[in-house]
Parts: C-alpha cells; sequence; structure tokens
C-alpha cells in the first residue's frame, strides 16, 4: 500500500522534502543570523525604536484619546466626522446584535434564516488534493521567484545599475503574496479543469440570486461585529492584566508605517479584496468541501476555521491577539457557504471585514499623528 501511493504520487514527495530542505536549511545558520530574522518577524532592528503598534495600554490609551479630542476641538469638520465615526461603530455593534438575537430566536424556533440560494456541483475534492494544490503553489513559487531573481540580477549586472525597491520588505511582502495567490488560482484552476471537469462556477460563483447573496454576507458582517469587538476588549484586558504587548500583523505594520502612496493603495486592494476572494476559493471552495467530504459538516467548518486562522496567526506575536476571533469568523464564513450554497456571501463577508480593518487601521494611524 506504501510502495503504491509512493509510486503514485513521488513527484509530490518529491518537491515537498525539496520544499522542507529550504525551509529548514536556514535553521542551522550562525545563531546571530537566527536572531537577527526574529528581530526581522517582530519589526525591531538593532539601534531603531519599536515598530508602530496599535496595542496601547489603559492609561496610554486614555491619555491618546484626551489628547485627540482635544486636538479636533479646534477644527469642527474634523470633529464631527470623528464623532460620526464613533457613532457608527456603535450603530454597527447594536445592529449585530439585533441580528444575532434574531437568528437565535429563528434557531429557537426551528426557522431557517439563510435558504439555498444556488444549487451548485462542487467538485469531489479529496484531503490529498489540499496536500496536492499547496505543495504544487510552494514549488511554483520557489521556481518562479528563483528564475526572477536570475533575470532581474542579469538585468542589473548588463545594465550596472541596482532596483532599489526590491530592498523595500513592504513591496517584497505585498508582491510575494499577490504571486503566491494567482499561482494559487491557477492551480485549482487546473485541477478543476484536468480533473474533475467542472467550470469555474462550480466552486460557488452563483449568477443567480446575487442580491440576495450579497445581503446575506453583509448581514453576516453585521452579525459578528459585536461577537468580533466584545472578544477583541477581553484580549485587550488580559494582554493588559499580562503585561505584553504584541505587534501588529505585517500587514498591519506596513498600513502603519508605510510612506509609499502607491504601495499603501495597492496593498489596500489586495488586503481588501483580492486576498478573500482568493481565500475563500481556496479555503471554503476547496478545503471546506474536501473536508466536509471525508468528515462532515461541523468537522469541516471548525477544521477548516482553525487552519484559516492559524494561518493568519502562525507568527507567536499575533497569535495571542488574533486566533480566536479571526477563528470566529472563518466559522461564519463556511457556515454561510454551507447554507447559501455560494461563494458570493462568505466573499462580501470577507471584503467587508478587511475593508473595515483597513478603515480602522488608517483611522488610528491618522488621528494618532494629530497628537505626535
Amino acid at each position: 500500500m506504501i510502495k503504491n501511493f509512493v509510486k503514485k504520487n513521488w513527484i509530490y514527495i518529491t518537491l515537498f522534502l525539496l520544499i522542507v530542505t529550504i525551509n529548514v536549511t536556514p535553521m542551522f545558520t550562525k545563531k546571530e543570523k537566527v536572531q537577527d530574522k526574529v528581530k526581522a518577524e517582530i519589526g525591531l532592528e538593532e539601534g531603531k525604536a519599536e515598530s508602530p503598534t496599535l496595542f496601547l495600554g489603559f492609561d496610554e490609551a486614555q491619555d491618546r484619546s484626551k489628547k485627540i479630542e482635544n486636538t479636533l476641538k479646534t477644527n469642527l469638520p474634523l470633529y464631527l466626522f470623528y464623532l460620526c465615526c464613533n457613532l457608527l461603530i456603535v450603530f454597527m455593534f447594536f445592529s449585530g446584535l439585533a441580528l444575532d438575537g434574531y437568528f437565535l430566536f429563528s434557531k429557537f424556533k426551528k426557522k431557517d434564516v439563510l435558504q439555498k440560494t444556488g444549487d451548485i456541483d462542487p467538485p469531489g475534492w479529496k484531503i490529498g488534493d489540499i496536500f496536492k494544490i499547496v505543495i504544487l503553489a510552494f514549488a511554483f513559487g520557489y521556481l518562479f521567484f528563483m528564475v526572477l531573481s536570475f533575470c532581474l540580477g542579469s538585468v542589473q549586472s548588463v545594465m550596472k545599475t541596482k532596483f532599489t525597491f526590491l530592498k523595500n520588505n513592504n513591496f517584497r511582502m505585498i508582491f510575494d503574496t499577490v504571486i503566491l495567490d494567482v499561482i494559487v488560482l491557477l492551480i485549482i484552476l487546473r485541477f478543476m479543469h484536468k480533473v474533475y471537469k467542472k467550470k469555474f462556477a462550480s466552486l460557488g460563483f452563483v449568477k443567480k440570486n446575487i442580491r440576495k447573496n450579497i445581503l446575506y454576507g453583509i448581514c453576516g458582517y453585521v452579525a459578528i461585529v459585536p461577537v468580533i469587538l466584545i472578544l477583541g476588549i477581553l484580549v485587550y484586558i488580559l494582554l493588559n492584566i499580562l503585561k505584553i504587548k504584541p505587534p501588529p500583523q505585517p500587514i498591519v505594520g506596513l498600513f502603519l508605517a508605510e510612506t509609499n502612496v502607491a504601495l499603501i493603495f495597492t496593498s489596500s486592494i489586495i488586503a481588501a479584496i483580492f486576498g478573500p476572494v482568493i481565500e475563500e476559493i481556496f479555503f471554503r471552495g476547496v478545503m471546506y468541501n474536501a473536508v466536509k467530504r471525508k468528515f462532515g459538516v461541523f468537522a469541516g467548518i471548525f477544521i477548516t476555521s482553525v487552519l484559516f486562522s492559524f494561518l493568519h496567526t502562525h507568527a507567536m506575536t499575533y497569535f495571542l491577539v488574533g486566533f480566536v476571533p479571526i477563528l470566529i469568523l472563518g466559522m461564519a464564513l463556511a457556515y454561510l457557504y454551507e447554507k447559501t450554497g455560494s461563494l458570493i456571501p462568505s466573499i462580501t463577508l470577507h471584503i467587508m471585514n478587511n475593508v473595515g480593518s483597513v478603515f480602522m487601521v488608517f483611522l488610528f494611524r491618522y488621528f494618532s499623528n494629530l497628537v505626535k
């Protein structure tokens, strides 16, 4: 049995071993280099201040809030905008509570709030397909960047110049993310066409009832807002008690520190729109269907949500802050997909969540800069 498995999947096993070797080898470098890598991961460098952070202690947050309000009172239009933002958050919170109450009441009455909006026939994804997609994505990703590095090196050598933008870590992070996402999408489409003989719509892109699907996504976002806010407050209190001050996610750190307008705009589009679409295709369209096919609906929702959250919070510096809230988000996304049979509601919810998060980060950056 093992022999047949190896014979059938030898190319994936070989690629997996190569990927592991590429990632493990740097761990055996000098201790100083490993320490530098850790510092780079958490946004610190020797002789430099700490990277920007969204996290503020109780006293620091109260002091910052008072300074912002005192500063804004001298500018009436800006102060009104500040009040409107706060009122919008309060409105979203109580609207979400109302929707959650209605949902629970409907469940108690055994009435389905969500309806099937699409009768799709998804590909028969298997657990092995997930591993194959991930392995191929990393393999082609490494190959692409190796070829790109060689070509750019050759061009720089011939032209006797240097592409300084390549040294910008923020640019490289965004560029690498886009390339990997595109590769994942192409591999998924290849599997659908070659292995399962399915069309793109079978992933869950249903044209029918599109307005209802979008409405479901919007309502889903409003419904999880109070849950995320309450969890965020509890985590904030816990971290203050433990005196832990975690840095933000890399993309959030980019929004807080980057000054290049073009890079900020591009990163915002990727984080708010492009990223959610690709993630929903992979996590809900592919992974959820594969896990559900093997272990059932509940296990499918839970397992894929845990993996979804871990992917976004794998760095220990952010794990404590984001794992549970993102787990809840992942479960809501999978639940919407399961109940409606369409990816449109989960994509809508995911986009709204990311747009809201990006908007809040920029608000924090702008108002914080007013009191510097």
